[in-house]
């Protein structure tokens, strides 16, 4: 034991985690509870109390305080009661574990008042944000609410997919909606034209008729252009385009995505490696048509 000791004085949690993955000693165990923590795996750390408390309990004083605070980081605070109230039934003679029944509530309570009082600042910037005319400020407004309850930010979301000027902030904020499943109808200014929608019925934007999801379309440009540069390039404007224009979507064949989009990404990168009349003639498409797509794509995305 005097091993695991050293390894985690010179900080070598992963070798102690690998040393004690089967052990069944309670000072074992606690070694490999004690690198759980210090590695920020606290899911596990929580496993494994639940999955060897028998043999964790012959310290019932160390665990029960370990237990409580993972609880507490984790905002688990009735979990936190309960398992308290579990420990309080446990025969104790020794006086300290005694009064750390009597401290653990209290620590409960301030940690649970910390969190609240934590979060109602992180929600108010959040709202600040949200009224923000900065895009940059409403668009980590939007990604931060995706892990909290969308009721507390609904309203200014609701103004944003009306009012807001960037039709790109407006399309990531129903976004947002759609992900959250938010099954009411709301009005959104689309391209120009005020709609009414549910969020919760609106399908992927990302998975297209006749080709499929990302990873589908990211599979046909590696395919079609032998350089990675350009098809990323090709996956991030299609990308932009299909936020942009969302809930519509398109229905280009494969042969019209990797023309439109291709060109689009050599345009931008300047790499001279998609010639469109040898594409379109390679792909028997009319060369018209898709430069009118591409032309149209372009001045949209100038607004991204």
């Amino acid at each position: 034991m005097d091993s695991l000791k050293t390894l985690m004085d010179k900080k070598q949690y992963e070798l102690v985690l690998k040393i004690t993955e089967n052990s069944q000693d309670s000072l074992s165990l606690f070694y490999r509870l004690s690198a759980l923590l210090a590695v920020n795996r606290i899911n596990d750390a929580l496993s494994l109390i639940k999955e060897k408390r028998q043999y964790l309990i012959s310290k019932p004083g160390i665990l029960m305080k370990i237990h409580i605070e993972i609880l507490c980081m984790m905002a688990k605070f009735d979990e936190a009661y309960e398992e308290l109230n579990y420990y309080k039934e446990l025969p104790y003679e020794n006086q300290q574990t005694e009064e750390l029944l009597r401290y653990l509530p209290k620590y409960i309570r301030e940690e649970e008042l910390k969190f609240y009082k934590r979060r109602e600042v992180g929600q108010e910037e959040i709202r600040k944000k949200l009224l923000s005319k900065n895009d940059a400020d409403v668009l980590t407004a939007l990604d931060a609410i995706r892990g909290q309850d969308l009721q507390s930010f609904l309203l200014p979301i609701l103004n944003i997919l009306k009012i807001y000027p960037r039709q790109m902030i407006r399309s990531y904020a129903l976004l947002l909606l759609v992900a959250k499943s938010y099954d009411k109808v709301v009005s959104y200014l689309s391209q120009g034209q005020l709609i009414e929608i549910k969020p919760s019925e609106l399908k992927d934007p990302f998975v297209l008729p006749n080709i499929g999801d990302i990873e589908a379309i990211s599979q046909l440009f590696q395919n079609a252009f032998h350089n990675p540069s350009l098809a990323q390039n090709a996956i991030n404007i299609l990308s932009s385009y299909l936020i942009y224009i969302y809930p519509n979507s398109i229905n280009y064949s494969a042969d019209q995505l990797i023309v439109i989009f291709g060109f689009l990404a050599e345009d931008l990168l300047k790499t001279n490696d998609v010639d469109l009349d040898k594409m379109c003639a390679l792909r028997n498409l009319n060369k018209q048509e898709i430069q009118e797509e591409i032309n149209k794509i372009k001045a949209l995305l100038e607004d991204f």
